[in-house]
């Protein structure tokens, strides 16, 4: 398959490497630090979010304008060679061999484990199993996985009908998933309906508008321009060193206030930092005069191995940590306790690394590179 050019967009492999570590840490073992910083774990999959729909639309474009076209076979193999893999791995071992396993900690929430849960999440309805309480505590984590397999199969028709449509298509989905949440929300408190509460809360995780204002912006920085009827969004209004300025504030400012005030995270997180989050990405990616530059080896490193950092780090903290700390414990029987829990974090982010690293260098990097057979351009970008 002939290539273009070698594509790379800066600064993105590192963004995705400090969202990974956000949601490592939001899930570790709960004190009066972790617990302040709880809902940062959501706010790095926010990030996933918006940075997948930016990254693969922007691609997308690239492909279209060297290829006149978008292959959608060869999109949904990259996605099954990039996903399934360790995805369905993983759930081989949650669901087959983890009862066998560990049979004590399989006892206490069978139901999780039924063939209506595998089925379901074979079938990536993983926004389903989490509503409704299905999904092994031990792979939580899958739900998103799952809302971005269900976004990447309408995702490549949408990049392949004309501007115009496409972009009305896009902020269907970036209003239209919110309306209708605050339409069930108020249905539902009317009739009190239980079917409706779970329609819902389904309807909530499943982040289509978050990833819709990704690809919104991904279009916006490879085009430079939207039209919306007379009116032209045009990318350099985002690009002004005091627009970026007042962006990086409004973010800094809402997540404290997700800290400071609890009650507003939803509302922030969901229809706030989607679209801060996007600009951000934005001019990381394509803007010579970003304000801001966080590409290095360490995150860069970090992005790379992402995908494992988020589907094993689980499996660090609720098996393998109990397992190590008490034998180290005796030996910081007189350390301050935020000293002791300091250790443990370090411990979990190491082994979540090591492990995720041995993932993706003897086992996920196999698919990959059968993966780039089917690419028309050579990236090192994750997407």
């Amino acid at each position: 398959m002939s290539q273009v050019n070698r594509i790379y967009l800066p600064n993105l492999n590192s963004l995705r490497g400090i969202a990974a570590l956000m949601v490592i840490f939001s899930h570790l073992p709960a004190d009066k630090f972790i617990l302040t910083f709880k809902n940062f774990g959501t706010i790095g999959v926010t990030i996933f979010f918006t940075l997948s729909g930016f990254l693969i639309s922007y691609l997308l474009q690239v492909e279209a304008k060297e290829f006149f076209t978008i292959n959608v076979k060869n999109f949904y193999l990259r996605r099954i060679l990039k996903i399934w893999p360790l995805y369905f791995l993983i759930l081989f071992f949650v669901y087959i061999l983890y009862p066998h396993i560990f049979p004590s900690w399989y006892d206490t929430e069978q139901e999780r484990f039924s063939a209506k849960s595998l089925l379901m999440n074979i079938f990536f309805l993983t926004n389903v199993t989490l509503i409704l309480k299905l999904t092994p505590f031990i792979i939580r984590v899958i739900w998103s996985i799952g809302i971005e397999e269900q976004f990447y199969l309408i995702l490549p028709w949408i990049m392949k009908v004309e501007e115009k449509r496409r972009i009305f298509i896009l902020f269907a989905l970036i209003f239209l998933l919110p309306f209708s949440k605050l339409f069930l929300v108020l249905y539902q408190k009317i009739t009190a309906s239980d079917s409706l509460q779970i329609i819902s809360s389904i309807i909530t995780v499943t982040r289509f508008d978050c990833m819709a204002i990704g690809v919104l912006f991904g279009i916006l920085s490879f085009s430079k321009e939207i039209k919306l009827g007379r009116f032209i969004i045009k990318q350099q209004y985002f690009t002004k060193k005091e627009v970026q300025i007042t962006i990086y504030a409004l973010a800094l400012i809402f997540v404290l206030i997700t800290i400071i005030v609890p009650s507003l995270f939803n509302i922030i997180n969901y229809v706030v930092l989607p679209w801060l989050f996007a600009i951000i990405i934005s001019n990381l990616a394509t803007n010579k005069e970003s304000i801001f530059h966080i590409e290095n080896k360490v995150f860069n490193y970090l992005g790379k191995i992402s995908y494992g950092m988020y589907l094993l780090h689980e499996f660090v903290i609720l098996m393998l940590l109990p397992l190590i700390l008490p034998l180290i414990l005796p030996y910081l029987v007189d350390l301050p306790s935020y000293i002791k829990s300091f250790i443990g974090y370090m411990i979990a982010f190491g082994l979540t690394i090591i492990i995720s690293h041995i993932s993706f260098y003897c086992f996920e990097i196999q698919f990959l590179k059968l993966k780039n057979k089917v690419s028309y351009f050579k990236t090192s970008n994750e997407y």
